[in-house]
């Protein structure tokens, strides 16, 4: 049990994933930490992360209808 190896998960990915609307999370992070460049995080993302976890994250919201109050 000595040679266990402990990742330490890198926080812009974390909070990517953790996201529901990932344009405005790219926005977010962007400006956090790549200084309003959204060149430089799209660089960033397409190393650390594989296309397939952005296509499954982005079909499993579900849009739903506005509630209107009538007054």
């Amino acid at each position: 049990m000595n040679n266990i190896i402990y990742i330490k998960k890198d926080p812009i990915l974390i909070e990517f994933d953790n996201s529901i609307d990932k344009q405005s999370t790219k926005k977010m992070l962007a400006f956090k930490y790549f200084n309003n460049n959204l060149n430089l995080l799209n660089d960033y993302l397409d190393k650390n992360i594989s296309k397939k976890t952005i296509i499954k994250s982005k079909n499993n919201f579900k849009h739903k209808a506005q509630l209107e109050f009538l007054f």
